[in-house]
């Protein structure tokens, strides 16, 4: 194992839950992330999410590092009135916004009632 990857470290991003009719929100605290290397997938009835974060050029001599490298990763157990498709899922101004739809049998429906008179 090279010190790099010693030094990897995986963070948990913090994240906030919302519920609505349509579904459940979740927002995703992840500033840093590579353009190209967000992944949310769902296995089961488990959402995860994982980044890769920047680090420094190679050409910087660094003086101080605050930040650690490494990426992000983050897992939701999803309940069962949560559908497994149609997912969606935007990243913007360091904040991944994740929508998890209501599964179609949960959601209300109307019954029309017919009269006979």
């Amino acid at each position: 194992m090279t010190t790099q990857e010693a030094r990897r470290i995986e963070i948990q991003p913090p994240a906030d839950v919302a519920a609505t009719a349509e579904g459940t929100h979740l927002s995703l605290e992840m500033p840093g992330t590579l353009p190209g290397s967000i992944s949310v997938t769902v296995d089961d009835d488990v959402l995860t999410v994982r980044a890769e974060r920047r680090e420094s050029p190679e050409n910087f001599k660094v003086l101080r590092r605050e930040s650690r490298g490494g990426g992000y990763a983050r897992s939701f157990r999803l309940s069962k009135d949560l559908a497994r498709e149609g997912l969606s899922a935007d990243y913007r101004l360091g904040v991944l916004h994740v929508f998890v739809p209501r599964a179609e049998h949960t959601i209300p429906r109307k019954i029309d009632v017919k009269v006979e008179t």
